[in-house]
């Protein structure tokens, strides 16, 4: 009993929308006493030159690819600035664990590493400060826990290139199973999950009983996105 109101005490939140950073904040599932409260911010997220360039060469000259792709970049950069100062401000009212889509289980004793990597790199190279996303600034300073969100399988079900750097099609039933994965890896957590994940992922279906789901939309993804 002693566990469960504890759990249920940790899950509590203040009032997001009045923090830093963000335009909106959505409670999709609902739960009068939850022992797991999942904060999902939205993340418009960056991706490498080589799917970028798959995805929008149908649509523009291939002079233009490169242009836009910095201009896509600034647009990841934008939501990753007010992402910061959304986790700035959940530290500070002690939520500090927090889970990152793209990163898995055996990979996250070398995120400290890949972090100062990418820190050296650029735009055009891997890892590099963007593709590493908000969170990552304020681990290397030691204010936040990261976790692996995704596994191996979840990745390769969701893989977006195929053998020929093409854009394949992905099933809807592919990426539940990858969400089904996600909420698996916060299994064993009780009290407040910090989740940075794509916007149009949706893990309402996925969530078992007992969990509270919060989506929080920062100022720049709406256009980022095109909301």
């Amino acid at each position: 009993m002693l566990e469960f109101l504890l759990a249920a005490m940790l899950s509590d939140l203040p009032k997001l929308d009045s923090f830093p950073g963000v335009e909106s904040v959505k409670v999709v599932v609902e739960c009068k006493e939850p022992t797991l409260t999942i904060v999902h911010i939205r993340d418009w997220h960056f991706i490498e030159y080589a799917e970028f360039k798959a995805d929008v060469e149908d649509q523009i000259g291939a002079d233009q690819i490169g242009n836009q792709y910095v201009v896509f970049a600034r647009e990841v950069q934008a939501v990753q600035d007010q992402q910061e100062l959304f986790l700035n401000a959940m530290v500070k009212v002690g939520h500090r664990d927090v889970w990152i889509e793209g990163l898995i289980p055996e990979f996250e004793r070398a995120f400290i590493h890949i972090c100062h990597a990418a820190a050296r790199n650029d735009l055009y190279e891997s890892p590099n400060p963007i593709s590493v996303g908000a969170a990552a600034r304020l681990f290397v300073k030691q204010q936040i826990k990261v976790h692996a969100l995704d596994t191996d399988k979840g990745l390769r079900l969701t893989k977006p290139l195929d053998a020929a750097g093409k854009l394949r099609k992905i099933s809807v039933a592919d990426i539940e199973k990858r969400e089904d994965l996600m909420i698996h890896r916060l299994r064993d957590h009780n009290g407040v999950a910090i989740v940075v994940l794509g916007g149009g992922h949706d893990l309402s279906n996925n969530v078992p009983p007992g969990t509270k789901l919060v989506t929080v939309s920062v100022k720049g993804y709406r256009k980022a996105s095109g909301e």
